[in-house]
């Protein structure tokens, strides 16, 4: 997932810029929350879970490529705790992303970006090199018709270098995370 995250945000950036020139209104607002939790999806030199609260919010641009086809934008925000055997960090997020919807199905593919923020760039053994990482993901979330959602995702968490020297440490996390929603 690596070497794909890069690939993914640039495809982010452009689709955002797509929905962004040809657009309709949407609905806009805080339209989404919910839990997840994560578990590590590879080796790693500690074993990290990662606990989060999330709200999603509407961003005011939509796609419809076509009938009964919706690419909606939103902004997502989490707050959690990122955990391993011996210790306990903070972790915040903000970042862009994409919804595909089709009238009558309830499965919803999800992409999106990320800045996330650690209170500390060390835990144990493990050097992510910095306190600012990037992160990318690409889910699928069940949206029963009462408002509730389960959700799946895979998650990267890098510094890819951006804005960092290539001497830096930059392991990557990648997390299988699951959760539930409610839409309001």
């Amino acid at each position: 997932m690596k070497k794909y995250a890069t690939h993914i945000m640039v495809f982010l950036s452009f689709a955002l810029n797509l929905v962004t020139t040809e657009c309709s209104a949407a609905k806009e607002g805080w339209n989404e929350g919910g839990i997840r939790m994560g578990i590590q999806a590879g080796p790693r030199r500690e074993y990290f879970h990662l606990y989060e609260l999330y709200a999603v919010y509407g961003l005011p641009w939509e796609w419809q490529p076509s009938a009964g086809w919706v690419i909606s934008s939103q902004l997502n925000t989490s707050l959690g705790a990122l955990h391993t055997a011996a210790e306990t960090g903070v972790i915040g997020s903000l970042g862009a992303g994409l919804t595909i919807t089709k009238t009558g199905l309830n499965l919803v593919p999800e992409a999106g970006i990320s800045l996330d923020l650690l209170d500390k760039r060390q835990f144990g053994r493990q050097d992510f090199g910095s306190i600012l990482l990037w992160g990318a993901y690409i889910g699928l979330c069940y949206r029963f018709n009462n408002g509730l959602g389960i959700g799946y995702r895979i998650l990267h968490l890098s510094n890819n270098h951006i804005l960092y020297s290539k001497t830096t440490p930059n392991p990557g996390l990648d997390l299988h995370m699951i959760g539930a929603s409610w839409k309001f």
